[in-house]
């Protein structure tokens, strides 16, 4: 019995110093970071690779898209950093708060567009403590006098640590005809 608690002891000391790292005497404890994916944005030896972010950020861009969809330009505003960059899906450069704002309302009085979030995640590089950039997919409505547009937008968006959007791009897809049959199915169930 003895044999066996020395044997258990020195088992759970042995596996506990491959946790730590000793030098100049002091011991510190090593937190592994698990990193997926690849970034050509930043230099990625530096960055350390990339990590998930945080559900915050995640939220923030639903509320944000939310506010779209409410024609809540003041709200708008508030979570625009004055000097945001956005690209479009066509090419467009929007820079600055004042400038989305004024887009935005020129759009939404020739257009009801809407977005419906469909999932979202939120990713940071390492070495990265600016803030965090949220990959997120929204299903688009833009209802037109004669006509309804239904597209598939995957939004990145890079919130800073006061969690103002610096920056976010907009790439959009037709939804494919059997896309639509299945929205208009759901819909139809009240499910979607």
């Amino acid at each position: 019995m003895k044999k066996t608690i020395i044997s258990i002891l020195t088992i759970l000391i042995l596996s506990n110093c491959t946790q730590q790292e000793i030098s100049n005497n002091n011991v510190e404890e090593k937190t592994p970071v698990k990193t997926a994916g690849f970034s050509n944005i930043w230099d990625y030896n530096s960055s350390g690779g990339l990590m998930i972010g945080n559900q915050k950020s995640v939220d923030l861009l639903n509320e944000y898209i939310n506010f779209h969809n409410e024609r809540n330009y003041e709200k708008i505003r508030e979570m625009n950093s004055d000097s945001i960059q956005i690209s479009g899906p066509n090419g467009e450069s929007i820079n600055g708060s004042d400038e989305h704002i004024a887009i935005l309302k020129e759009w939404f009085k020739n257009a009801n567009t809407t977005w419906k979030p469909i999932w979202g995640t939120s990713i940071k590089n390492v070495n990265d403590d600016n803030g965090c950039m949220v990959l997120s997919v929204f299903d688009n409505t833009t209802i037109l006098p004669d006509t309804t547009i239904r597209t598939n937008e995957l939004i990145q968006a890079y919130f800073n640590n006061n969690d103002k959007i610096i920056a976010f791009w907009v790439n959009s897809r037709d939804l494919t005809a059997k896309e639509l049959a299945d929205i208009a199915a759901a819909e139809a169930a009240g499910k979607y």
